[in-house]
């Protein structure tokens, strides 16, 4: 089913009456950011069921949790003030504190700005729902509570708190949600749940049913929310759902006799406890019955009510009758569909065991990394930007990105471990070593253990130091110019050249862009997740990715390049045409049972990475006789082997290498540097969402990061 817009509904229409710049806020991106604090095992739980339903649960808050995440998608901060440094148009926050402690932090959560809050902590001492209370009458927040099930919207699938999945919107259409229905607004939980069923049974939807508190004192009161909704143009008819005790019922029907304009919109009330002792508490604090007082008891409410024109029933099924009347028999659904959905419901199976990824979507010939297209990420943003949003999930602004280059430069400049290196060393166990043997970086990563983006880019420079000193270009450090982009010095560090050429250094860039990720099922992830699980430090596990990446995974694209130059050798020996001088090449490695590097992809008959690179090897001047050759090796191939083996991009990495007449080993070196972000990006996501020591079975993970959008310009 499609929900309407959230800017259609009733929690819009509330937020836009007390901030009406939050309200243009969701006009504009159609989201309505909410908040859960307190995450006990009821916060925890619900913010999972909230955010099944449609809601837009942004992040929570509980203190000593912050930098984690909960149900591996929600972003958990210590304070509610850090949590609206990032987020600061949240509309909406729920509260799940103990009563013991949550004044402190309702209060914290009103003084903020957030407009509405929904307190869901019951038997809060009175002079703490005194405070709490003052405060949102001072700040104008519109407050449900305490002791309320929350408050739920089923046209644009938002709840707020623990109201199960039983409210039927209108279909306007097959398929359509609408906006138009019935209002419940109710003091208890129990009687607004079957007041909903009893509705829906009878072919009555709801736009909203907000359950306003069953303590003694509470925030907002039915003569504060019902005007409100009175001012929404398609509720059609308000249940107020009133109890015994206090003087709510009163007070409202006192202020609908004094000003009937106010409300246009007809009420029906229910009020419970008719036949209640005087002085005993039914159920609710707020459900007394105060000897000698003359309102609180059925009667008196009753009374009020009719005197202002509401009908007053006293069961749910003389509910539906009169709504019935009221509206004429109106049917906003067929009840065949309630009854369907809640059949479905009911007998719905268990759901598959899964866990989630917010970094890397794969896609057949596609990569989506936090919701941008891969190949648009290396067409326009830099290796600084794209590691920051493999790690935060969006990218960096302009001050960000000269902070985060200056820390990757101070770590390039700083000395680099001794490592020996035997002969014949891979270099990605070279790399793996410096990582282990690395104190600076240790350390660094010790003081910065809350701000992942500033150790990851601490750690790309120290690599770029290693490979400097791994290549023989350690002196060019020495002179560099401090205030030239991150990727000139790794420009300098991996050819060698202290004058850079920014087409060339460019091209690098995006090689090194390309390899940064690809989900979670490659080798060097897996190695990196499983360290991380077990909690081992963010270099070990860093390392742990890195030693995977071998000739087998990760490492094709110098044996590419290698066999790219062979071919290029061959023409001009024999004065061949390329296509010939692969043609022989290739029949040669296979008499030989050599393996052809850069050729074929578990998951991608098209490379996504493929065409970005070769075009701007094209653009830079670069693409001669190797590029050339990865275009038409996979046909040769063909007509070779009979099988069809797509280049991938260790391929083309290989070839454009092979032209830029840099040694094969940089085409492994990019890899390794592209793929330490993502390695990275996973170690992170892992410690933040995932419990210590747990079964992994990668074929389970679920990309539920961003949706496909397209890079700001």
């Amino acid at each position: 089913m499609k929900r309407i817009s959230v800017d259609q509904g009733v929690l819009y229409h509330l937020i836009k009456q007390i901030r009406p710049e939050i309200a243009s806020y969701i006009q504009k991106t159609k989201k309505i950011e909410t908040v859960i604090i307190g995450l006990g095992s009821q916060g925890t739980k619900h913010a999972g069921l909230m955010r099944d339903f449609g809601t837009n649960v942004t992040a929570g808050v509980s203190v000593g949790r912050g930098g984690t995440r909960i149900h591996e998608v929600i972003p958990v901060y210590d304070r509610v003030k850090e949590c609206l440094k990032e987020h600061p148009n949240i509309a909406v926050a729920s509260i799940w504190r103990h009563y013991s402690g949550v004044r402190d932090v309702a209060i914290e959560v009103i003084e903020s700005g957030i407009p509405i809050v929904v307190l869901i902590s019951e038997g809060i001492p009175l002079k703490d729902v005194r405070d709490i209370v003052v405060a949102a009458r001072k700040h104008n927040t519109l407050l449900f509570g305490g002791n309320t099930p929350g408050i739920i919207f089923p046209p644009e699938g938002i709840k707020i708190g623990m109201l199960p999945d039983i409210f039927y919107p209108e279909e306007k259409s097959e398929g359509q949600f609408g906006p138009r229905g019935v209002t419940i607004i109710s003091r208890s939980g129990a009687i607004l749940y079957h007041l909903s069923d009893a509705l829906a049974s009878a072919g009555i939807a709801q736009n909203a049913v907000l359950g306003i508190g069953g303590d003694g004192a509470i925030g907002t009161r039915f003569l504060d929310i019902v005007p409100l909704i009175q001012q929404y143009p398609n509720t059609d008819l308000i249940v107020v759902a009133g109890e015994i005790g206090g003087s709510q019922e009163e007070l409202l029907a006192n202020d609908i006799s004094a000003n009937p304009k106010k409300y246009p919109i007809p009420i029906v009330a229910l009020i419970s406890g008719a036949n209640a002792p005087t002085g005993k508490t039914m159920g609710h604090a707020g459900a007394i019955i105060t000897p000698g007082q003359n309102y609180g008891t059925f009667e008196t409410k009753k009374e009020a009510f009719e005197k202002a024109g509401v009908t007053v029933v006293n069961s749910q099924y003389e509910l539906v009758d009169t709504v019935k009347e009221i509206l004429q028999g109106w049917k906003y659904f067929s009840v065949e569909r309630y009854q369907e959905k809640m059949t479905k419901t009911w007998e719905e199976p268990p759901k598959k065991v899964g866990w989630a990824t917010l970094i890397t979507n794969v896609q057949p010939n596609n990569l989506i990394i936090a919701g941008y297209p891969l190949k648009s990420i290396i067409k326009k943003k830099s290796f600084v930007e794209t590691a920051y949003l493999l790690v935060k999930g969006n990218f960096p602004d302009t001050e960000q990105i000269k902070d985060l280059e200056q820390i990757a430069l101070r770590a390039t400049k700083l000395p680099v471990p001794e490592v020996h290196i035997t002969e014949h060393e891979d270099i990605s166990k070279t790399i793996a070593k410096s990582l282990l043997l690395d104190e600076i970086l240790t350390n660094y990563c010790i003081q910065q253990s809350k701000n992942p983006p500033n150790q990851l880019m601490f750690c790309l420079g120290r690599v770029a130091g290693y490979l400097a000193a791994i290549l023989g270009n350690k002196d060019i450090l020495e002179n560099i110019d401090t205030e030239q982009p991150f990727s000139h010095i790794v420009y300098q560090v991996l050819t060698g050249h202290s004058v850079v050429d920014e087409k060339k250094a460019s091209l690098l860039e995006a090689m090194i862009v390309a390899s940064v990720d690809h989900g979670v099922t490659p080798p060097s992830a897996q190695a990196t997740i499983i360290a991380a699980t077990v909690r081992a430090a963010y270099e070990v596990s860093v390392a742990q990715g890195v030693s995977a990446i071998t000739d087998v995974h990760g490492g094709a694209g110098a044996k590419a390049a290698q066999f790219f130059q062979k071919c290029t050798k061959l023409a001009r020996e024999k004065n061949l045409e390329l296509s010939d001088a692969v043609h022989e090449n290739i029949s040669l490695y296979m008499k030989e049972g050599k393996r052809i590097q850069g050729l074929g992809h578990r998951y991608h008959t098209r490379d996504p990475r493929r065409d970005v690179l070769w075009i701007k090897a094209k653009h830079a001047g670069i693409a001669g006789e190797c590029v050339e050759i990865s275009k038409i090796v996979t046909d040769i191939f063909k007509r070779v082997r009979g099988i069809n083996l797509p280049i991938n991009v260790d391929g083309v990495i290989g070839a454009i290498i092979a032209d830029m007449g840099l040694n094969p080993i940089l085409a492994k070196a990019v890899f390794i540097y592209g793929r330490i972000a993502g390695l990275s990006a996973h170690y992170f996501e892992e410690i933040a969402s995932q419990p210590q020591m747990r079964r992994i079975n990668f074929s389970e993970a679920v990309y539920k990061g961003e949706k496909t959008r397209k890079i700001p310009t």
